[in-house]
């Protein structure tokens, strides 16, 4: 829809929803009467309704990424209250990091969530509101979408609070901004900007200012993203101590800061409840690395083998296996994993090192998190 098509629909939408969950309008023109009476007729399944709206939208931003990006315009005159088929703000488009332009949020992500914002008594109620917004994150983060994941786990986080799976997501979001491939994109007037707390495009004094990508971005430091993830996590795994994956990617993070036997005592927990494939992979890997650095290397042999037992070309763990042995100063044993590396490297294929996809969290299960919206939505009645 161009922004002159919401335009006109924006002008009925708030009319037809209070008339949907039975509100009565005041002094009606004869348009807006036949509205009403056409929201009327479906005011007795008003849940349904707005949650197969949401879905359809949320189908429609899914579908809308092979069309032509549009530039940012201005969509509503100014002065005009705020409204979900105009989201504010924009996002970034970028190569490999390369700063781009810019485009507008998709206005069907926004208008969605306010969709799913009307589900009685409360969305938070609801399984179905859960469950959309895990699946539809997950779908983001496969896309590396993460302008748009931000404000869409933002309003998450206030309508399910106590939700694991968005505590996990929000975690994940703020992990990835911690990785290499984020913090590549600050520079190191960025970090000291950033540091300093001067992030403004004019900073007081002669203070640094930050770089265009950087501002846009949202990356915080390193030492900050880890220590959200790590709080968010925990607070994922307070609401439920099942969540796995949680307890891996935390220890990750552990890891990282140098907690190497906590993080080991988070990764065997993990292991024992025998974990999906990619996420045992994970947790091998990780407490390989733990292992090493606690000075314990024929356990972190059996974890990096552990580990190429569940992916066999898997780069990660064949190097983490050549370092041990290289520790262990057996040199055949060194060489060994790296000369398989030389024989798989011409063509790798990503999905043999579940390493590579570490950054998209759960959107790997997105299309089956995606079915489960589409089959819970059909069967309502």
């Amino acid at each position: 829809m161009t922004p002159e098509q919401r335009a006109d629909l924006n002008d009925g939408m708030e009319l037809f929803l209070t008339a949907l969950f039975g509100g009565r309008p005041g002094t009606l023109t004869v348009s807006e009467r036949r509205l009403v009476e056409l929201a009327r007729q479906h005011s007795g399944e008003a849940n349904r309704f707005v949650k197969r709206a949401a879905v359809l939208h949320s189908d429609a931003a899914i579908t809308d990424r092979r069309a032509p990006r549009q530039p940012p315009r201005s969509s509503r005159p100014h002065g005009d209250p705020p409204s979900p088929l105009f989201p504010q703000g924009q996002l970034i488009e970028d190569d490999d990091g390369e700063f781009k332009g810019q485009r507008d949020p998709n206005w069907n992500w926004s208008f969605a969530r306010s969709l799913l914002d009307l589900v009685t008594p409360r969305p938070a109620e609801d399984p179905f509101v859960a469950e959309w917004y895990h699946a539809t994150t997950a779908y983001m983060f496969r896309q590396y979408a993460y302008g748009e994941a931000t404000p869409h786990l933002d309003h998450a986080a206030a309508v399910l609070p106590d939700e694991p799976r968005i505590l996990f997501d929000l975690a994940c979001l703020s992990e990835v901004k911690g990785l290499p491939i984020s913090q590549a994109v600050l520079t190191d007037q960025d970090l000291t900007a950033l540091r300093f707390k001067n992030p403004g495009a004019r900073p007081m004094g002669n203070g640094p200012r930050l770089s265009t990508m950087a501002s846009m971005a949202g990356i915080p430091p390193l030492e900050v993203a880890n220590a959200e993830a790590e709080k968010l996590f925990r607070q994922a795994l307070k609401v439920d101590p099942s969540f796995v994956e949680a307890r891996v990617r935390l220890a990750r993070l552990l890891i990282v800061r140098k907690r190497y036997a906590e993080a080991d005592r988070e990764l065997t927990a993990a292991l024992v409840a025998i974990p999906d494939p990619v996420v045992a992979y994970y947790a091998h890997l990780f407490a390989g690395r733990a292992d090493r650095a606690l000075d314990r290397l024929d356990a972190a042999e059996g974890h990096y083998r552990a580990a190429l037992a569940l992916y066999p070309e898997a780069q990660s763990a064949l190097l983490g296996a050549s370092q041990v042995a290289l520790l262990r100063a057996d040199v055949p044993g060194a060489l060994a994993p790296v000369h398989r590396l030389a024989e798989i490297i011409v063509g790798h294929d990503r999905a043999t090192d579940p390493w590579w996809r570490y950054r998209i969290g759960h959107g790997r299960n997105v299309d089956a998190l995606l079915t489960r919206v589409w089959s819970a939505i059909a069967s309502q009645k």
